[in-house]
């Protein structure tokens, strides 16, 4: 799948005419993400009914989760178009909807669509085992003050100045983190592609948040 518009959308102060009226996007960093098993997780993280890590095994290390920001100039609204964990520097030039150890892309009907769910109007990117970090504090009644309330105050501190985010560490020794999001609209589900450069390596992980429809929007040069 091209996607090229995926690229645009991380052009700050790149414009798009759409059918809620024309919108600028702008981009920010949101922090470094630390895979330290290299299974990613895109999931709602105020809710642990789906953390299965993607099919695709990335090398460990520390990558920037960059936001996409959708300014919309009617209405004065800003929110969270994409969200992307950046692999390497080098562009993509396909994107292949990223899928669980169970799916398979050749079942996938033409209108069909798979990713994760959203409940609280928030999604985010992790490591496996830090998701399993989150499993354990739910299950010692711990999740809640340990990580929901600061979650969910970092937000609402970040999003006066530029959108709804955080970036919560949960592990002094392995610097094992959540970086979390304003999930566009809210609540859906909503897909996560990687993009794979000419070489056919994984460049970045990006999951579209459904603001609007691209393919039926105007970019503004």
């Amino acid at each position: 799948m091209n996607y090229s518009y995926f690229s645009k959308a991380f052009l700050d102060g790149q414009k798009l005419k759409t059918e809620l009226g024309d919108v600028t996007f702008t981009v920010h960093n949101a922090g470094e993400l630390v895979l330290t098993s290299g299974n990613l997780v895109a999931c709602d993280p105020l809710s642990l009914s789906e953390i299965e890590p993607f099919a695709v095994n990335l090398k460990p290390g520390c990558y920037p989760v960059i936001l996409s920001v959708a300014h919309l100039h009617k209405s004065k609204d800003r929110r969270v178009a994409c969200a992307m964990l950046r692999i390497s520097e080098r562009p993509a030039v396909n994107w292949e909807l990223a899928t669980l150890p169970d799916e398979d892309l050749s079942t996938l009907e033409d209108d069909e669509i798979w990713g994760y769910g959203v409940d609280s109007g928030t999604g985010s990117f992790m490591d496996e085992d830090t998701a399993l970090l989150l499993l354990d504090l739910e299950e010692e009644d711990k999740f809640e003050e340990v990580f929901a309330e600061k979650l969910i105050a970092e937000m609402s501190k970040n999003s006066a100045h530029i959108c709804e985010f955080a970036n919560i560490l949960l592990d002094n020794n392995t610097k094992a983190n959540v970086i979390a999001f304003n999930s566009g609209w809210g609540d859906g589900i909503y897909p996560t592609y990687f993009g794979y450069d000419e070489d056919k390596n994984i460049v970045a992980a990006l999951t579209d948040f459904d603001l609007f429809d691209f393919e039926e929007s105007t970019w503004i040069d």
